[in-house]
């Protein structure tokens, strides 16, 4: 959906360059206005799903109409009018892109989502998981991220970990993330605004969240929570392919995961304690009859031996291993190495 925005400035060097910057953003239509009379007009005759100002031009009236939203630039070396006391307020001079983010933070919990999608495209979803720690599962979950990202497909990558490492790839800023994300599933907010306004990036096309905040916003999690923030992320229409790292645990939540993915990736290592942990996991026949059919397998750390294979799961691709990597290297040199072909298993 467009959001349609004002801004009104009488300093029409700031109010340039906040516009050039918000014409960016494809989600939003702009209008700017440097004087109160030309604001007036256009607040009695169009309407605003934002109203961005500075007190020098807005104090209240004419009254927005229902269902929009009146955001005050707020300059701390400047008192604040009485009749501006109530609106919400964002410090003016700051990262634009952060004045973006708060300002569709802030509509999406007065906008009620209605069903209307932001996308259009069809969402690919797809889980690392392995009974074993150590396999490289994160590494190769961020691997596959990338590299669909560097393809141009928008991708959403997301740790279910309770103790997570993405942070060796994903710088993780903000103070916002899955965690507040979570705390409204299931209201009227305009879920896909929400997540949007929470999004972080690594690079063109690759988005992700700050993790959660405690292990415990994770142990608390529902199965049916699980469900459906997948679902809804799925649904928000911003992303082509969904990539969840899962942890090792082989609980309700993780089968959630599984229910909701349309492949699943089994990373296994070529050691005697991975191998009896991946045995262990394929004698679960229940699990195999529901989700076998989404499931292939990769051989992380290949040394070039044999290794035993399950005749149910396919074999989508193997990667060497690499002596004493440097973590976010390695995620990039396989993000870029399209002999890795497991990647080519998610888009088929």
């Amino acid at each position: 959906m467009l959001v349609r925005i004002a801004v009104a400035d009488e300093n029409e060097e700031y109010l340039n360059r906040l516009a050039s910057v918000l014409e960016e953003y494809k989600d939003l239509t702009l209008s700017v206005y440097t004087d109160r009379g030309s604001l007036e007009t256009a607040l009695v005759s169009r309407t605003f799903d934002i109203l961005l100002f500075d007190a020098a031009l807005y104090d209240g009236q004419p009254g927005l109409k229902k269902g929009s939203l009146a955001v005050m630039l707020l300059d701390e070396d400047r008192a604040v009018p009485a009749a501006c006391q109530d609106f919400h307020k964002i410090n003016k001079y700051q990262r634009i892109s952060s004045i973006y983010k708060k300002v569709l933070e802030l509509y999406s919990e007065i906008c009620q989502d209605v069903g209307e999608r932001m996308g259009g495209w069809p969402v690919v979803s797809a889980a690392f998981y392995s009974p074993a720690g150590g396999c490289g599962k994160t590494t190769l979950a961020l691997a596959a991220a990338s590299r669909l990202a560097l393809r141009g497909h928008k991708t959403f990558y997301v740790n279910f970990e309770d103790i997570a490492s993405e942070d060796c790839y994903l710088p993780q800023s903000g103070e916002k993330g899955i965690s507040e994300l979570l705390g409204f599933l299931g209201s009227e907010i305009n879920f896909p605004m929400k997540l949007q306004s929470l999004l972080q990036t690594k690079a063109d096309n690759l988005y992700y969240l700050k993790h959660f905040d405690s292990p415990n916003d994770i142990y608390e999690m529902t199965p049916q929570e699980v469900g459906e923030l997948l679902v809804e992320i799925s649904r928000s229409g911003l992303f082509e392919y969904v990539i969840v790292d899962m942890g090792v645990a082989l609980d309700a939540r993780a089968l959630s995961v599984f229910e909701q993915m349309q492949k699943i990736v089994i990373v296994e290592k070529p050691d005697t304690i991975s191998m009896h942990k991946i045995r262990c996991f394929m004698a679960q026949t229940h699990i195999l009859n529901a989700y076998g059919k989404k499931m292939v397998r990769v051989l992380n750390f290949d040394n070039g031996r044999a290794v035993e294979g399950n005749g149910q799961i396919p074999l989508a691709g193997k990667v060497g291993g690499v002596q004493n990597p440097d973590s976010a290297q390695l995620i990039t040199m396989l993000a870029g190495n399209s002999a890795v072909s497991y990647v080519d298993a998610l888009m088929e």
